[in-house]
């Protein structure tokens, strides 16, 4: 139970309950709502903390109101499933334009425009402001078919693109460019060790098997990174 609890308030409250609030302020009041109903749930882990932290959200004291020990605890409520699906559809777009802006370098900076294609029913009103708010997007507009020139993140139920119109691609790519070219040399370098037959024999076994492991972690990154440079040029 305890852990059910800690993945809900880390996985769903702080990682998306939070994040949603910044895109609707209305939703805070109904956040705190919320917080203070988990906590009714934490008290028998850690009954102190939750009494304090209850309290303080209620603008009470221990002194003057009720201890979590002896109040009611939450009842089940029926569960929306189709506003479940669709914020995890919403998410799942969020988390899809981060990983797009990555590749060009720009996970923390604000976009002028994204395309999204979705595979499922969405409420696509609903979900732009959303995913406008929290990926750091001006301007998010649903298509239904594939964009071009762009880049592209595909997942489950959707596809996102970004216009490389509008990015001055060249640092990135000369960036990705000394990226490769070092994986290069380390690579050459890890592979002319493992193909010298007296490294090998000689060499205690964990050095060769550290060697190989390393050779392995090259080839992936370098793999990657080229892939990265493909979908850019």
């Amino acid at each position: 139970a305890a852990s059910e609890l800690y993945k809900f308030v880390w996985n769903e409250f702080c990682d998306w309950g939070i994040e949603y609030s910044k895109a609707s302020k209305e939703s805070i009041v109904e956040l705190g709502a919320i917080f203070k109903e988990t906590l009714k749930m934490t008290s028998p882990f850690m009954p102190f903390i939750a009494d304090h932290l209850y309290h303080k959200l209620s603008g009470t004291t221990l002194e003057d109101g009720t201890s979590l020990m002896v109040e009611n605890f939450p009842k089940e409520v029926e569960q929306n499933e189709s506003i479940e699906k669709m914020f995890n559809v919403i998410e799942e777009a969020i988390t899809a334009i981060r990983r797009a802006k990555v590749i060009i370098d720009m996970g923390n900076s604000k976009i002028a425009k994204a395309y999204v294609k979705v595979n499922v029913q969405l409420d696509s009103q609903m979900a732009k402001p959303f995913i406008e708010k929290l990926a750091k997007v001006e301007n998010i507009e649903f298509v239904s078919e594939k964009q071009v020139d762009c880049i592209t993140d595909v997942s489950d139920n959707l596809e996102v693109y970004i216009p490389k119109g509008e990015i001055d691609m060249s640092p990135i790519i000369a960036k990705l460019e000394k990226q490769k070219e070092k994986l290069e040399k380390e690579i050459n370098k890890l592979n002319g060790m493992l193909s010298n037959e007296r490294f090998v024999a000689n060499a205690p076994e964990a050095v060769v098997t550290e060697n190989k492991e390393a050779l392995a972690n090259a080839r992936e990154k370098f793999a990657k990174v080229e892939a990265e440079l493909n979908s850019l040029v």
